[in-house]
């Protein structure tokens, strides 16, 4: 191993000027705004008076209910802007000559296109800093092989090997985890770094350059850089993606920076061999990633998180892709909710295991939304109402608050990677919210149910696929009816509460236009691939036929 003079890692603070004073003013009234609207909703008056006697308690219960539906989102509101308060940036640091590094990067035969394949090694193999670049080959692909050749990059399959394809465990099979852990048994310990990016994410010459520096620091464990989507022209659905990762690699991360438990992602990072061997490898499991994070803060190590924009890859561009994608990451951290942080969490810090809670409620948007239609339907049909506000004083205290999220929003946007791009109200990203979490809803039954989710590769370049699912939106279909239903049900009783009202015609237009959508999608491309003038001909001549009669 190359011995390394010890330097630690210092923070520059992301604020600059006077941002740190705007800042705490914007989170001092943000923080006033919830606490008024959270006093007033709290208030004995606006429990409901369905029930007397013992029964009152289900009264409490419905009013827990609508609590969590609308509270849900106020809480991860708050905890966006808490988390910002915290964000700094690395000082840079130049790294030291004579690390034994190695940079990989995982194909899959027949899911993975060759062009993109080819352009990520060549890419791979001109990056600073002397490194060997590896392909892990899931398939042992002869068109594999002779690329590597082509760039002089080393390959590795663990394809045919029994004790590199296991059900289970770090050598999983068919798992990103497992491939890597295999190489790893095999040459991990011939490096001192190693550097691993997603087949689709192709490298900047500097990015080894602009992370391996902070390995001077021994308690350093890895590095991650930003996911920046390159393909954003392929279509809205790939824009929406783009958009929802804006925070997230803005503030919030360089948030996590600051308060040491930078979110380790696979996509893209840098690791020390000796941290990837105290934790026993990446976790076998469908979001490697997460779980590999949480072990290495277990283990007291430490992580660095540099907001530039070092590698570029491609988002999911279709519905198909990104309701996959989605489904994957809600299945996958709510499956480690249940069974694995119980037990992490005794080994990290408490300000960790705060953070990790937070960030593990993200994909229950989907069973808040679906309480919600629980709610509007008990009303509508049997009249039990969730609580006893008034239209007014609610309307009075929640737009306000809002509103105000969305000012704190924009704000907050001034600290994204890219900020003069990445901006505005991203409209495309609230569309795949509200597409979105019957995805996460059908992941939290999964998980309950026991079913084991397979890990499916996003399709890339030219192998992502260009037919239209309407099934997938079976489940928007199924909760947009029972929200019209409700507006059926309305005319013919006197349950017409305006705000309920305003709910389920939403949630119905909302749910429905996704189908229609699709729909219209099917419709278009049966009038694309079939004959037109034929059709025209056809339908001439039978009018004419129809006239003359």
């Amino acid at each position: 191993m190359s011995i390394i003079l010890p330097t630690p890692v210092q923070k520059i603070s992301a604020f600059s000027g006077n941002q740190r004073k705007i800042y705490l003013a914007l989170l001092c009234l943000g923080i006033a705004c919830t606490s008024a609207f959270g006093f007033w909703w709290i208030l004995p008056k606006h429990l409901p008076h369905n029930f007397t006697g013992l029964f009152h308690i289900f009264d409490y219960f419905l009013f827990l209910l609508l609590t969590y539906v609308v509270w849900y989102q106020i809480v991860n509101e708050c905890f966006s802007w808490f988390i910002a308060g915290f964000m700094e940036k690395p000082k840079p640091l130049i790294p030291p000559k004579g690390l034994k590094v190695a940079f990989l990067t995982a194909f899959v035969p027949g899911s993975e296109p060759y062009d993109i394949l080819e352009k990520t090694l060549s890419a791979m193999v001109s990056t600073k800093y002397p490194h060997d670049t590896w392909l892990l080959d899931e398939g042992d692909d002869p068109i594999a092989k002779k690329i590597c050749l082509k760039y002089n990059v080393k390959h590795f399959s663990r394809n045919g090997s029994e004790k590199y394809n296991t059900p289970a465990g770090i050598y999983k099979a068919k798992t990103k985890g497992g491939n890597y852990n295999a190489w790893f048994d095999q040459f991990g310990n011939y490096y001192d770094v190693v550097a691993q990016l997603d087949v689709d994410f192709v490298p900047k010459k500097e990015y080894l350059m602009e992370t391996l520096g902070y390995f001077r620091d021994p308690d350093v464990a890895f590095v991650g850089t930003p996911q920046i989507y390159g393909n954003t022209k392929d279509s809205w659905i790939v824009q929406g993606a783009a958009e929802q990762s804006y925070n997230f690699y803005g503030s919030m991360q360089k948030g996590f920076f600051g308060a040491d438990m930078t979110l380790f992602i696979g996509a893209n990072h840098v690791l020390r061999v000796e941290a990837y061997n105290d934790i026993n490898g990446y976790s076998g499991h469908i979001v490697e990633d997460h779980l590999t994070g949480m072990k290495f803060y277990a283990r007291r190590w430490k992580s660095v998180y540099v907001p530039k924009t070092l590698a570029i890859g491609e988002g999911p561009s279709t519905w198909h892709a990104y309701f996959s994608q989605q489904m994957r990451w809600a299945y996958g951290l709510i499956d480690i909710l249940f069974r694995h942080s119980p037990k992490l969490f005794n080994k990290m810090e408490k300000f960790h295991i705060f953070n990790y809670f937070l960030l593990q409620q993200y994909y229950f948007y989907g069973i808040a939304q679906v309480i919600g239609v629980f709610l509007l339907f008990i009303y509508f049909f049997l009249g039990i109402q969730s609580t006893s506000m008034s239209l007014n004083s609610l309307l009075a205290l929640y737009i306000p608050l809002l509103f105000y999220q969305q000012v704190f929003f924009i704000w907050l946007q001034r600290f994204n990677i890219n900020p003069k791009k990445e901006k505005g109200f991203m409209i495309r990203g609230r569309i795949l919210n509200w597409a979105a979490w019957p995805i996460y809803f059908m992941a939290l039954l999964g998980v309950i149910a026991g079913r084991r989710l397979s890990y499916v590769v996003t399709p890339k370049g030219n192998k992502r696929e260009a037919t239209i699912k309407l099934g997938l939106f079976i489940p928007h279909f199924i909760l947009g009816s029972i929200t019209f239903s409700c507006l059926i049900a309305a005319i013919y009783t006197d349950n017409r509460i305006p705000q309920l009202l305003f709910w389920a015609i939403l949630n119905t237009l909302i749910m429905y236009s996704f189908v229609f959508s699709e729909v219209m999608q099917i419709i278009y491309k049966f009038f694309e691939e079939t004959d037109i003038d034929f059709i025209t001909k056809y339908l001439s001549q039978n009018l004419r036929f129809f006239s003359t009669k």
